[in-house]
């Protein structure tokens, strides 16, 4: 699981490119949104 210091760390290797970014975040709030459905 990454912690928010590994996604600032990941946007600084990336160069804050938009896409990566993007799939980055998205990916984070798929995992918590499906820890959340499968919480309930």
């Amino acid at each position: 699981m990454l912690t928010r210091n590994d996604l600032i760390r990941e946007r600084r290797t990336r160069g804050g490119n938009l896409p990566g970014l993007l799939v980055v975040y998205s990916v984070l709030v798929g995992t918590m949104a499906g820890t959340a459905l499968a919480i309930l």
